[in-house]
């Protein structure tokens, strides 16, 4: 029997070129529980370019902020692209890789023509055993209230991100949308505004006034954006514009709920949706939402390459690894490009093995009457390890081992 369903945490940031400071970034993920979570979601924009150009030191970067706090969490990450200043990253717990059949990721360009992606929306879109869709999009729109329709726009292209004839075959599609959306509030001068939001008594007040002054629910309205996205109430303060180190607005723009998690798919249930005051390095807040990811508790994922237990080994000898192919996915999906790396057993970065070796490299072997392909690597240090192998055509894990021991011999 099966989990019944995930927990996941999404959350959207503008960081407007700022430095990261780590505490602030881990208090929130404290406070956002996190390390409860199945999947984690962090969609970022306007990173600074001299993070993006490689300036800053690799241990000082959004990306590695975020992805030591997962990695003392036991989240690994599962998927990250870049799209000019935006960055869009998804952890997960290590048993939700076996659910994942392949991942992709797409992407659409808006500034200077499509010439560059500092406007944009970039897509994961991870394709699960069971013939389901995941689908995490992160979107920085056009700025100004009078780029209305320039963000109608974004959304016809942005939405082409997620669908197309392979997406169009599966059996149940369920997509989160974030981003900084930058629709604005243009009915109200910001001192209306101001006195509009001193004079709320109730959280459900707030949602009343977004309904009337903000401009992507009059999109929706009017069938130019986001019409079959749903959106949980708006209980929060609006997330822009704040004065960079305080929690005070900016008094000389109008506030606006630029900062958004829009969602589709009867699997998605939101359950929590704010914004998080906690965070005051940029002048947007984060925005964050928790979602129920509903599963079959019937399904219980199988990987398609399975290794065999690996022996307490010792680090004099040179390491042997035996794996075999099962569902015919060598004949489906194999390509000698695959590769099978040796990783720390907590496996929080696919893309650094401790040592790899394409398929290309191993040779079989018949043990018990059963083929076998074997990979040979150089002495491993002492330390628990796990072996793992990447597919090309795949674009992710078909096999992970259980950790195993390299120890001193003695």
């Amino acid at each position: 029997m099966g989990v019944d369903s995930w927990h996941v945490v999404c959350i959207t940031y503008n960081v407007n070129a700022r430095r990261v400071e780590s505490d602030q970034i881990y208090r929130m993920l404290d406070e956002e529980n996190v390390a409860i979570s199945d999947i984690a979601v962090i969609a970022l924009q306007e990173l600074s370019h001299s993070e993006l150009f490689g300036a800053l030191a690799a241990n000082s970067t959004w990306q590695a902020s975020f992805s030591s706090w997962m990695r003392a969490n036991g989240r690994s990450l599962l998927f990250k692209e870049s799209l000019a200043t935006n960055l869009l990253l998804v952890f997960a717990r290590l048993d939700v890789f076996a659910w994942v059949d392949k991942i992709d990721s797409r992407l659409t360009r808006s500034s200077f023509g499509g010439l560059t992606g500092h406007k944009g929306t970039l897509a994961a879109r991870i394709f699960l055993k069971g013939n389901r869709l995941l689908v995490f999009a992160s979107s920085h729109l056009l700025p100004y209230p009078e780029g209305y329709e320039g963000r109608c726009m974004q959304y016809v292209y942005g939405k082409s991100c997620m669908c197309d004839s392979e997406s169009d075959s599966v059996k149940s599609r369920s997509v989160v949308w974030l981003g900084d959306m930058n629709w604005r509030v243009d009915t109200l001068s910001a001192k209306q505004m101001f006195d509009r939001l001193n004079r709320m008594e109730s959280k459900e007040e707030m949602d009343t006034l977004v309904e009337e002054v903000d401009q992507l629910r009059r999109a929706q309205r009017d069938g130019k954006a986001f019409t079959d996205f749903k959106e949980a109430p708006i209980y929060f303060a609006p997330t822009y514009r704040i004065i960079v180190g305080r929690t005070q607005f900016d008094a000389e723009r109008v506030p606006s709920w630029c900062d958004r998690v829009l969602y589709r798919g009867s699997d998605l249930t939101c359950k929590r949706y704010h914004n998080n005051r906690t965070v005051t390095l940029s002048d947007h807040f984060p925005v964050i939402a928790q979602f129920r990811f509903d599963l079959s508790p019937t399904e219980v994922p199988h990987w398609n390459v399975r290794f065999e237990p690996v022996p307490r080994w010792f680090k004099i000898v040179p390491f042997t690894c035996r794996f075999s192919f099962g569902n015919n996915f060598w004949e489906r999906y194999g390509s000698y490009r695959d590769w099978v790396g040796v990783f720390p057993s907590h496996l929080s970065d696919p893309t650094q093995p401790t040592n790899w070796l394409y398929v290309a490299a191993c040779y079989e072997a018949l043990l018990g009457g059963r083929n076998l392909s074997v990979a040979e690597f150089p002495c491993l240090g002492v330390g628990l390890y796990r072996l793992a192998y990447f597919s090309v055509n795949r674009n992710c894990f078909q096999g992970i081992s259980d950790p195993f021991e390299v120890a001193n011999f003695a």
